[in-house]
Parts: C-alpha cells; sequence; structure tokens
C-alpha cells in the first residue's frame, strides 16, 4: 500500500462532490449574481454544441482512469491540476456566488440535440457558473494528455485540443454560461498548469 499511496488522491472526490452540491443549492435558494456581458446577447443559440458539451464528462473522466491505470505519473499531475484549479472555483463559488439567465424560455426547434439540452438544463442548476469549471477541467484533460506516453502524438493532440476548445465554445452556444465564465476559467487554467505540470529546466 505504501506504494500505492497515490490512490488517496481519490479522497478527494467525494469531498469535491458534496461540497459542490450544497454550495450550488445554497446559491440557488438564496440569490446570486447574475453574470451577463454584451457578447453573450450577440452568441445565438446553437443546439448542436450540446454534443462537446457532452462529450465533456467522459472526456476528462476517462483520461483520469486511464492515467490511475497506466500512467501513474500523470494520474498524480491530472489529480493536483483538477484538485487544485477545482477548489479554487468552490471557494470563489462560496465567496461570490453566481449565475446565469439566459436559457431560452422555449427552443427555436424541436430535434434530438434540443431533448439533450433540455435534460442538461434539468440536471444542473444555473448556478455557480463563474468560473467555468467545464472549460477549466477540459484544458486539464489536454494538458495530462501532452504529459502522456500514448496521447501526446500529433493526430491524439488534435482530438484533444478540439474537444477542449469546442467545449469552450459550447458553453456559451448552449447558454449554460456567459463569455465572463469562460475567460475567468483561464487564469485558473494558467495556475492549474504551472502548478501541476510545468517543468521547470533541468527537471526530467
Amino acid at each position: 500500500m505504501k506504494n500505492r499511496r497515490y490512490l488517496l488522491l481519490l479522497l478527494y472526490w467525494p469531498f469535491f462532490l458534496i461540497t459542490f452540491f450544497l454550495v450550488e443549492r445554497i446559491a440557488y435558494n438564496n440569490g446570486y449574481t447574475v453574470i451577463h456581458c454584451v457578447l453573450d446577447d450577440r452568441i445565438p443559440f446553437c443546439e448542436y454544441f450540446i454534443i462537446p458539451y457532452v462529450i465533456w464528462y467522459p472526456f476528462w473522466v476517462l483520461m483520469l482512469l486511464y492515467a490511475l491505470i497506466r500512467e501513474v505519473p500523470v494520474f498524480i499531475r491530472f489529480s493536483k491540476y483538477l484538485m487544485i484549479t477545482l477548489t479554487i472555483s468552490l471557494i470563489i463559488y462560496i465567496v461570490w456566488p453566481t449565475g446565469q439567465d439566459m436559457w431560452p424560455a422555449e427552443f427555436p426547434r424541436n430535434n434530438f440535440f434540443t431533448w439533450l439540452t433540455g435534460l442538461i438544463y434539468k440536471a444542473d442548476t444555473n448556478t455557480n457558473v463563474c468560473p467555468s469549471e467545464h472549460v477549466s477541467t477540459a484544458f486539464g484533460t489536454v494538458f495530462a494528455a501532452m504529459s502522456s506516453k500514448r496521447f501526446s502524438g500529433r493526430k491524439w493532440m488534435i482530438f484533444f485540443w478540439a474537444e477542449a476548445i469546442l467545449v469552450a465554445l459550447s458553453v456559451a452556444f448552449i447558454k449554460q454560461h456567459s463569455v465572463l465564465d469562460v475567460a475567468a476559467a483561464v487564469p485558473i487554467i494558467l495556475i492549474g498548469y504551472f502548478t501541476a505540470f510545468h517543468k521547470k529546466r533541468g527537471t526530467p
């Protein structure tokens, strides 16, 4: 067990999930600051972006599980990144509850993609949106892939970067986040990267 102390990093997830849903309910019941900017009104609702948005769930979870099983150093770095970025976000949500009121009153079309978007709306509240954890986690997955022996090749990198960028776009196009939420994720992404993934000169 001494050689598998990295498994203790998994204990973060019960803490995060419990804290996240508690904080989300508090914001939902007690009020929040609405996040909105002019650019949000210029971005049309586009239900097709629900696909990269939903892919986000297995995108980072499977990367974490793969690293846990096959590339432990990547798992440790990725876990460190996630713990740092998600905890910073939680602290911000507690200190400054935020939300958005951009969900369309009714969808402009009825199809599979709007149906799926409706399910996401029902499953997730419109609170604790700034910064976007979707965006910070997506780019953390890219950094993990870059550190991986298996996924650092050009073809895989195209996939990982494309999905992360599409996630950043999707949160705005399906009206789950303001552009401000995406922008607010950038400094958190940088903190996570330089803390968990960046290698100083002379380090292996």
